[in-house]
């Protein structure tokens, strides 16, 4: 469902917070708000930095048989975006992306560290888990966890059309250091889809989005990657009330009617 109406967002805005979060639940929030920026960070420089690769081959189909894959690195303020030559452990293509956009990018060959190969590898044994896909495409991000050698890696619905947010469909698989899957958590139980071209809206230009999360009592970090995507707040309705989480920031804003 999407709101317009700026008086029914104003009333939640101006609601007295009655949700009292646990410490455990304050860390929640902002995790959720931490590794919801950096999937965003992630996504969004592998996507410019594959526009930048077709537009040097002359085109994607150029691509076919020269590109096995790709891995994102986080390196201080920087994302280092890697192609990975088909039959080869050396890169293909590499852009560096920083302040929301490309630095640099160009052909390298390079070979593969022993962490850029455990990245792949895990996004490989990731797509294996057996969960549910609500697109034909995915895109993925792989996180390695600060304090231990498993990598979280995210699968994150892709789509072509600008129109349609999908909400559904969201995926963490954790890998541990042998390639295994030791953990699967998926952040909806149905493809919801919502549309910014809604009909019945016509002439309306979109203000949020708003659906119910029944997963767990609080946001996620698919919920900022969505409203970083989608340059939208949104309010997501939970059993513990109505959250509003507008960019990397989340914020209770009413609580759950009796």
């Amino acid at each position: 469902m999407r709101f317009s109406a700026a008086l029914f967002i104003a009333a939640l805005m101006c609601a007295a917070p009655a949700f009292a979060q646990t410490p455990q639940q304050r860390a929640d929030l902002a995790r959720a708000e931490t590794v919801g920026r950096e999937l965003y960070d992630h996504d969004r420089a592998a996507w410019l930095a594959t526009d930048a690769m077709f537009e040097e081959l002359g085109g994607p189909q150029n691509a076919q048989g020269q590109l096995r894959g790709w891995v994102t690195e986080r390196e201080g303020e920087t994302v280092i975006v890697t192609f990975i030559a088909e039959g080869r452990d050396e890169s293909l293509y590499r852009a560096v992306y920083r302040g929301g956009a490309l630095q640099e990018q160009g052909f390298s060959r390079q070979p593969l560290t022993g962490r850029q190969q455990r990245l792949y590898n895990a996004r490989q044994a990731a797509l294996q888990a057996q969960v549910g896909f609500c697109s034909q495409a995915y895109n993925s991000a792989t996180l390695p966890r600060p304090d231990s050698d498993i990598i979280d890696v995210y699968l994150m619905p892709g789509t072509t059309d600008a129109n349609e947010v999908i909400v559904g469909g969201y995926h963490r698989v954790a890998i541990d250091a042998d390639g295994s899957i030791v953990e699967t958590q998926s952040f909806a139980r149905s493809c919801l889809t919502l549309r910014r071209d809604d009909p019945n809206m016509a002439g309306v230009q979109p203000t949020a989005l708003f659906f119910t999360h029944i997963q767990s009592p609080l946001p996620t970090e698919t919920h900022v990657f969505i409203s970083l995507t989608q340059n939208l707040p949104l309010y997501v309705g939970t059993e513990s009330g109505v959250w509003e989480v507008n960019g990397a920031r989340i914020r209770f804003v009413q609580e759950r009617s009796p």
